[in-house]
């Protein structure tokens, strides 16, 4: 627990930022068919190092990037931020077939993911 395991990072135009990684870092880009826009993005061989990630469409001029934890539990954990200082900035909720998902700032400001691996979200 508590490794990081998912960046996301925001765009305006899903073309434009597509064809910047691809051309750029040679990543692979796939779009998610599922209830919102968004793409994942393989960033290398799944047998080396390192994490994959996605973009989304920004949706408001305050969204940033952000990396994402893995958590046994998405409410154990929220309990735990805020007991230690930290803020919950998007309340948990469900990504349908993945798992549970909320967003805190810790102490510093600094924005992150929590995820719950959960295929029975809904």
């Amino acid at each position: 627990m508590g490794r990081v395991i998912h960046f996301e990072i925001v765009a305006d135009d899903a073309e434009r930022i597509s064809k910047f990684y691809e051309q750029v870092f040679g990543w692979r880009v796939q779009k998610w068919d599922g209830p919102m826009d968004y793409w994942f993005l393989m960033t290398g061989d799944e047998k080396e190092p390192g994490i994959d990630g996605a973009f989304g469409i920004r949706q408001n001029k305050d969204d940033v990037t952000v990396n994402t934890i893995d958590v046994s539990s998405v409410d154990e954990t929220i309990e735990k931020i805020k007991t230690n200082g930290g803020e919950i900035v998007r309340p948990k909720q469900a990504i349908p077939g993945v798992g549970f998902l909320a967003y805190f700032r810790d102490t510093e400001g600094n924005l992150w993911g929590i995820m719950q691996n959960d295929t029975n979200a809904k």
